[in-house]
């Protein structure tokens, strides 16, 4: 029997995750994407492998202490894929449907090959793929109750937020589409929800929130204010392994954020090392793919 997908929020019990690898990183990044990056964004030069591998296995025994299934990537045999670290923006699933994200560079689309044997174990009746025409990535994608908060900047268009409204009414799935403008790489760089009524969030890097038709939203959640230091940082992009557990960047620019969430609302945060992946724009949420 197929597996089903199954992912309605950010904060629930995480139980089965694909993880970014540190094999096959480049000596050069892709200068197309670099190229394409925000100003907001700044591209270091690419992490060391080794040390990418010594941050992601801390990251894979911390998981498998807490229960959670680790996917892992295949190595895609490319010279135009300069690394396979953050699998999350190469797709997402809402609900019980997986969308195979499509962006602007061959780079990171040639990367979905390195997953494709752990999607085949999955309902391909619960599979979408985005037309070539349509630019939306994982990363710009956050759920909440009856929600979806879509990112609209470098990486992420309108069209690409159109066409996911039109396939969620065909999959008969009902949730509000909140557009969210913004000046960083991802979503998850400025905002992400880490409980039921409670989200971290640069304000300084979003404009207004708005409906599918453009109409003003107000934010009904309660936030966790953060600045433009501790977003370069990427202190919102946690991930939440469970209702009140989240794994957090070990970074002085992050322990602000950290200790108010830890102090404040109560959580676990797994305070761990991981600098490799923030060297090229990622953090926790962008190197897994629930």
């Amino acid at each position: 029997m197929r597996q089903l997908f199954n992912i309605q929020n950010e904060y629930a019990a995480l139980q089965t995750v694909i993880l970014g690898t540190a094999q096959g990183i480049k000596p050069d990044p892709d200068h197309e994407l670099q190229a394409g990056l925000p100003a907001t964004s700044q591209l270091y030069t690419q992490p060391d492998p080794a040390m990418t591998e010594q941050d992601f296995s801390g990251v894979l025994e911390c998981m498998k202490k807490l229960g959670i299934e680790v996917m892992k990537p295949d190595l895609v045999e490319s010279s135009q894929v300069t690394d396979q670290t953050c699998p999350r923006d190469i797709g997402f699933v809402i609900d019980s449907i997986y969308f195979k994200a499509n962006s602007r560079y061959t780079s990171r689309n040639l990367e979905h090959r390195g997953i494709e044997h752990l999607l085949s174990t999955f309902s391909h009746q619960h599979q979408v793929d985005m037309p070539q025409d349509i630019f939306l990535e994982g990363g710009d994608v956050v759920l909440a109750p009856g929600k979806v908060f879509v990112g609209l900047g470098a990486r992420s268009t309108r069209t690409g937020i159109l066409w996911l409204a039109d396939q969620l009414k065909h999959h008969e799935i009902d949730r509000e589409i909140i557009i969210v403008p913004h000046d960083v790489l991802h979503l998850d760089c400025c905002w992400n929800v880490v409980g039921p009524n409670l989200a971290l969030w640069c304000n300084q890097a979003t404009g207004n929130f708005s409906d599918i038709n453009g109409n003003a939203i107000e934010i009904d959640f309660e936030t966790i204010l953060v600045n433009r230091k501790e977003q370069a940082a990427l202190a919102t992009n946690v991930l939440v392994v469970g209702p009140g557990e989240i794994f957090a960047r070990n970074h002085f620019h992050c322990d602000k954020v950290n200790d108010q969430i830890e102090k404040k609302y109560k959580f676990f945060v797994h305070r761990l090392s991981f600098d490799c992946v923030p060297a090229i724009g990622g953090s926790f949420r962008c190197a897994t793919l629930p």
